[in-house]
């Protein structure tokens, strides 16, 4: 999974796609030539899976989201090193076959919402210690006014951001009774749970739920 495109492996053949629209909708119908069932397997690629997970849904197709590290841990037991793209298509394959993943269930509205504040606010965190690092060697007075301004307002949209992540929560009673059951673990705290059950909501998964009123 690339920005321009897309590696497929699927039995024994091979195939580059586009990562734009036409591209997606060539892999499309390539898979439902298929006269089997087929279940895709896709590695997360910093967000340019998220086109072509929309497009597989539309389509519905059954698709498995697995996270890098589980697929390199299957890759070294395998004895399988290479970083090639065409070659990690492959190892996705065979780790599909082999272990049989659970297809991933369609993100709601919401969801995507959560995972959207939860990718701008780390986007946010970032900048904020890249600026602090920076305010630190200026010498002009005046540049280190305008530093400390550009903190001020990124900590203000990474409070309004965590205030919204909070409400999501806090509207969704499911996730909120998950909320409180990561936050009962120890060493893990509000912000940690709401950045667990943005990326796996499965997580905190309870059988009852009880009043999450505030």
């Amino acid at each position: 999974m690339a920005k321009a495109h897309l590696d497929v492996a699927w039995e024994k053949r091979s195939r580059r796609f586009d990562n734009d629209k036409r591209g997606r909708a060539a892999l499309v119908a390539w898979i439902k030539q298929s006269v089997t069932a087929v279940q895709l397997i896709c590695e997360a690629s910093g967000g340019y899976e998220q086109e072509l997970l929309k497009s597989l849904e539309q389509s519905e197709l059954k698709v498995t989201l697995v996270q890098a590290n589980r697929v390199r841990q299957y890759a070294r037991a395998a004895g399988i090193m290479s970083k090639r793209d065409k070659i990690d298509a492959r190892v996705l394959s065979a780790f599909g076959a082999a272990m049989q993943p659970s297809p991933t269930r369609p993100h709601s509205a919401e969801q995507k919402r959560r995972r959207e504040y939860e990718a701008q606010r780390r986007h946010l965190s970032a900048l904020l210690v890249a600026e602090q690092n920076r305010l630190e060697q200026l010498g002009c007075a005046e540049v280190r006014v305008l530093s400390r301004r550009l903190l001020n307002k990124i900590k203000k949209q990474i409070a309004t951001i965590d205030a919204r992540i909070a409400s999501l929560i806090a509207q969704d009673q499911e996730l909120c009774v998950k909320a409180q059951k990561l936050t009962a673990i120890n060493g893990v705290g509000t912000r940690t749970a709401a950045l667990l059950l943005a990326q796996m909501p499965e997580l905190g998964s309870a059988q009852s739920a009880s009043s999450c009123s505030s």
